[in-house]
Formats: structure tokens, C-alpha cells, sequence
């Protein structure tokens, strides 16, 4: 195909607005706002395919329908994209319906867990033309550039009345292959982080990895799988100078699994501070406890990291057993001493209601989050994602009671959703709330929060950060 003939192909990739996480929610933690990754990865092969490619970011207007009308008008796209998860699947299908009103013409194309989990159902309860299995980055590239479907791995696609399914052949190998991601296609002075999660603004994602080789119960790997794949530490600092140059001034790593490798994890630091560079970063998306060490955390500091996240989820042992975790409470306590020996930030992920969670146990994951001493602690309600361990075992259980995914949420009780096992709702709701009061409003806790905010100088946007929260 002529490049002429391919500038004549135009995709608009969508980026869902992620309100309807927070919906109803009784308690809101801060959200992280940045350009989304997705996009501007997948846009970077279709640009280099020769492609006309746009975004539209529904979170950046209060109100993006009527702005999202008239980009369609404007661009007039062949194809449009959207990636989605499990919570997202309602905004998605309206986005889908809009669409289709504007013009139905327009082939649209479904992306991202949710899509890998159940190809066919979402195409049977969506105004998608068609879904992609898996990664995406060359496959979207194949379905524009009008190859015949029958011969494309890893999607599901209408043909007239039927809905026909293609087995995906396995995951993109090499990663360094891939070009840069396109942040040219946002507007980065659009997007600001919130001072909870970043010390500057904007902040951007990058990706070093993909694949995470564990098992917890909870999680989905219908996209990356578990095959633990890399970009090298030279392309990975490369990505960085490069998101630096177009307008990041913070980096966060969006791995499942920075530092499953961690001697290629120092080897990334090593590289950042043989340039020299100095500009904030953190691995926003969660480290293990049992994969980090004195020198890693160390190297991390030197190298501008300035906060480690960790996925704990719960402060008994028997729980973190039951999900697979694969961690001890004692290797939590240690990280988090090395974290603090390495004067890095400490921030906590947990999880209430996780399968086999009692009234007690939750009681013991507040109790270990005041305990550890972190910085910050976020806690969501334990969820069933399609095609997780949790989600086949509580169906087996009949407890899954419905398939209507715009009534799932990890921050509300899925009530609709399914039915915990050991748990009514309103215990797993009044714990939720117990655990931020508990954690948040210790004496203990306020005072060093406001000394380190009035050291750092960051006090007045703390203090405003804090009542924009919900609790």
C-alpha cells in the first residue's frame, strides 16, 4: 500500500473519562492525571505506518461530548479506537453509540483487558466492530491498513450476522523494536498532576516492561500474559530524555513489574546517572517487597526516584496465602525499613474484602498500615476482574450474579456485581471507611505530615490537596 494511499486512513484514539471510577464513591483518593499511555503507544506505529492519527481525551473537559462531536466532524476518521477496563465498559459503549450516530460507517475497534477476556461478549453487548486480543501495537496497524480480518491473529470481528474469533499467536518479543511513544499527539500542557502524586507537573508513564511471572488471584494478564519481556536499560533512559524533551518533568513507571529483574532495574539507574540527568521519578504502579534490596533501593535515590510504591493488600498473612501473593508480612516490614534507610518515600496499596477476608482481618490490614509507618496508604474494595483466578472461582461458587459491568467499581460495593463469600457489603463499606479515618486522622500521622509539607514547601498544596479529597 502507497503511503499516499495510507494517509487516507484516519484513526481518532479515545481515552475514556475515568470518573465513573470514583462514582458514588464515599471515599475519593487522588487520581492520577496524565496523558494516557495506550495512545500514544498504539499512535506511534500507526503514525509510522503513515497513518493520520488524533486523540481525544475525554478527562480533560468537564463536559466532552459535545467537543467530541466536533471532532468528529472536524477529523472525519475512518477508524476509531478506545481502550477500556472492566469499570469503563459503560462509558465505553456510549462513546460507541455517539459514534455510530455521527456515522455508522466508522469501524471501531476495542481494546485492553476486558476485550482479552471476553472478545465475544463484549462484541455482543457493545456497538464495537471489532476487539483485539492481547497487545495491540502491530495489529491495530494490520486491521487499518485493511488487511483481510481472516488472516489477522488476536481479534474477534463481526461478519455480517456472525461474530468470528481469531486465536492471538503470541506476545511481541523485542520491545526495544518499538518507536517512542507519540506524546505529540497530546496537548501536555493540558494535564496536570495533583502534589499527592508527584513533586512536578506534568507528569508522564512509561512502560520499560511488560508481563508480570507471578499469579495473585486477583489479577488479570489477559493483555501483557506472564511472559516477563524488556526494553533494554540504554532504550529506556533514550525513552526518558525523550519524554523529558517534549514536555514531562516527572516520570512514572506503569510496569507490572519493574524490578522482577533487578539487576536490569539497577542497571537502568546506573544509566540515568551516567548522563547525569536529574528529574523526578517513582514506580507508580507498585513494586513487590521480596524484589527490591539495599543496593537497588540505594542506586533508585541517587537516580532521582524519590517514592516507592508498594502492593501489599493486606497485613494477614493468611489472606496474602490465599490470593498467591507470594510475600510475608516480614518481608513487607523489611522493604519498607530500606526504604526509609534510603530516605525514599514509602506509599501502600491495600485491598478490603480480598477472598477469605473477615471483619478481623481487615482489622489487621488497618492495624499493619499504621504499624509500617508509610507515608501514604490507598486502599480499594477487592474485586473480581473477568478472567482472574477470583472472578472463576466465585462463578464456580454461583456468586457472580451479573455480567453488567457498568455496575463494577473497585472503589463501591459491586452489590450487583456478586456476593463476598464471608462478607456483607455494608461491612466490607464501613471498613472502608474505618481505613482512611484510622490511617489519615492519627495525631501521629498529621504531625509529621505537615512538618515534612512545611519543610518540602509544599504545605498550602497539601492542605488544598487534602480537602479535594473525598473521604
Amino acid at each position: 500500500m502507497s503511503g499516499a494511499h495510507k494517509m487516507e486512513k484516519k484513526i481518532l484514539l479515545i481515552v475514556p473519562p475515568t470518573k465513573a471510577f470514583y462514582k458514588n464513591a464515599k471515599i475519593r483518593t487522588a487520581a492520577h492525571f496524565s496523558p494516557f499511555l495506550a495512545p500514544a503507544v498504539l499512535g506511534a506505529v500507526l503514525l509510522e505506518q503513515g497513518f493520520a492519527v488524533r486523540v481525544f481525551d475525554f478527562n480533560i473537559y468537564e463536559s466532552g461530548d459535545e467537543l467530541f462531536l466536533k471532532e468528529l466532524g472536524c477529523f472525519n476518521p475512518d477508524y476509531a479506537g478506545v481502550t477500556f477496563t472492566t469499570p469503563l465498559f459503560g462509558e465505553m459503549n456510549r462513546i460507541c453509540q455517539m459514534i455510530k450516530w455521527y456515522d455508522k460507517k466508522i469501524c471501531i475497534i476495542g481494546g485492553g483487558a476486558h476485550c482479552s477476556s471476553f472478545p465475544e461478549d463484549t462484541l455482543k453487548h457493545s456497538d464495537l466492530d471489532v476487539v483485539i486480543i492481547g497487545e495491540g501495537d502491530w495489529t491495530l496497524a494490520r486491521i487499518i491498513a485493511g488487511e483481510d480480518k481472516e488472516g489477522i491473529d488476536g481479534i474477534a470481528w463481526r461478519k455480517g450476522d456472525e461474530i468470528l474469533l481469531n486465536l492471538k499467536d503470541g506476545f511481541i518479543k523485542d520491545l526495544d523494536n518499538l518507536p517512542f511513544p507519540a506524546w505529540q499527539l497530546y496537548d501536555i500542557k493540558k494535564y496536570a498532576t495533583t502534589r499527592v502524586l508527584s513533586r512536578k507537573s506534568p507528569a508522564g508513564w512509561i512502560e520499560t516492561s511488560r508481563g508480570c511471572v507471578f499469579a495473585c488471584t486477583y489479577c488479570n494478564k489477559s493483555v501483557f500474559g506472564q511472559t516477563f519481556r524488556v526494553k533494554c536499560p540504554r532504550r529506556v533512559v533514550d525513552e526518558m530524555e525523550y519524554m523529558l524533551r517534549a514536555g514531562f518533568r516527572e516520570i512514572h513507571i506503569a510496569d507490572d513489574g519493574f524490578t522482577t529483574d533487578i539487576k536490569r532495574a539497577k542497571a537502568i539507574c546506573d544509566e540515568i546517572i551516567y548522563r547525569r540527568l536529574k528529574f523526578p521519578w517513582a514506580p507508580v504502579a507498585g513494586l513487590r517487597v521480596d524484589r527490591v534490596d539495599d543496593e537497588l533501593l540505594n542506586k533508585m535515590r541517587r537516580a532521582g526516584c524519590y517514592r516507592i510504591y508498594f502492593g501489599i493488600e493486606s497485613g494477614n498473612q493468611k489472606v496474602i496465602d490465599r490470593i498467591k501473593k507470594g510475600i510475608t508480612l516480614d518481608e513487607v516490614r523489611k522493604a519498607v525499613k530500606l526504604c526509609k534507610k534510603n530516605k525514599l518515600e514509602v506509599y501502600g496499596f491495600f485491598m478490603l474484602g480480598l477472598p477469605g477476608d473477615t471483619e478481623k482481618t481487615i482489622q489487621d490490614t488497618i492495624d499493619f498500615a499504621k504499624e509500617l509507618g508509610l507515608d501514604m496508604a490507598k486502599a480499594s474494595i477487592a474485586t473480581p476482574l473477568p478472567a482472574t483466578d477470583w472472578f472463576n472461582e466465585l462463578e464456580s461458587l454461583g456468586l457472580i450474579k451479573s455480567n453488567d459491568w457498568t455496575k463494577l467499581n473497585l472503589y463501591v460495593p459491586s452489590r450487583e456485581i456478586f456476593d463476598h463469600p464471608t462478607l456483607k457489603w455494608e461491612t466490607i463499606e464501613k471498613y472502608m471507611d474505618k481505613f482512611y479515618r484510622d490511617f489519615y486522622f492519627r495525631p501521629v500521622f498529621i504531625i509529621k505530615r505537615f512538618f515534612k509539607s512545611l519543610i518540602s514547601g509544599n504545605l498550602l498544596s497539601d492542605i488544598r490537596d487534602f480537602f479535594r479529597t473525598k473521604w
